[in-house]
C-alpha cells in the first residue's frame, strides 16, 4: 500500500476510536486536557496570541482551555479557511464574539475580528504517534499553514486513546512540538541519530 492508502485506512480506525473516545470521556476528558494545556501555555509570553478551534463531531473540545488561556492573559483566535489548498488564517476571537459559517461546516470570527498570526496553534486531529506526527482530515491546511509560518508551535489537542504505532509521513507533514490531552502533554520521543 502507499502512504496515502495507509493513511485512509487509518482515518476509518481512528474516527471510530476518536468516536469511543468522546462517548465515554468526553467533557472530563476536555477539561482534564484544559488543565494539562494552560500548564504548558504557562511558559509562553503573557498576552501570546493561542491559535484554537471550535470542535466539530467528536473532536476533544478545546474550549475549556481557551476560557482558561484567555482568564490568564492570553489572546485566541481561530482559524479561517479562505480558499481550497491554501494555508489558514487566523482572526482574534473571544468568547461571546460573533462567528460567520464557513465551508465544512466550519465557523469563523466575522470580517470585522482582526487578522493575526498567533504564536503557538492547538489543532484537532484524528490521530498521533509517539514522534507527534498527526492524521488529520487530510486536507493539509494545517500543514500549509506551518510551512508558511515555521515560527508558530503546534500542539494537538486529542484523546489519549487516539494515539497509534506509527503515523504513515509524506514530505509535506510537519510533526507537532507536542499533543496535549486528558493524561498529559505528550513530547515527542527523542530520535536516535
Amino acid at each position: 500500500m502507499t502512504t496515502v492508502q495507509d493513511k485512509m485506512t487509518m482515518r476509518e480506525d481512528a474516527k471510530r476510536i476518536r468516536m469511543g473516545a468522546h462517548e465515554m470521556y468526553g467533557i472530563k476528558a476536555a477539561e482534564a486536557a484544559a488543565r494539562h494545556g494552560l500548564g504548558l501555555f504557562n511558559s509562553f509570553e503573557k498576552q501570546a496570541i493561542i491559535g484554537a478551534y471550535l470542535p466539530m463531531g467528536d473532536e476533544l473540545d478545546p474550549r475549556f482551555l481557551m476560557h482558561a488561556l484567555a482568564r490568564a492573559g492570553y489572546r485566541t483566535a481561530l482559524p479561517v479557511v479562505t480558499a481550497k489548498a491554501t494555508p489558514l488564517s487566523f482572526r482574534l476571537w473571544a468568547e461571546g464574539d460573533p462567528l460567520d459559517a464557513g465551508p465544512f461546516g466550519t465557523m469563523h470570527p466575522t470580517a470585522e475580528a482582526p487578522d493575526v498570526v498567533p504564536s503557538a496553534l492547538i489543532v484537532p486531529l484524528l490521530a498521533y504517534d509517539a514522534d507527534c506526527y498527526r492524521l488529520g482530515w487530510g486536507g493539509g491546511y494545517y500543514d500549509r499553514t506551518l510551512a508558511m509560518h515555521s515560527e508558530i508551535k503546534a500542539f494537538g489537542f486529542a484523546f489519549g486513546a487516539q494515539i497509534v504505532d506509527h503515523v504513515p509521513r509524506e514530505a509535506h507533514d510537519w510533526p507537532l512540538q507536542g499533543v496535549i490531552t486528558e493524561e498529559g502533554v505528550i513530547l515527542p520521543r527523542k530520535q536516535a541519530v
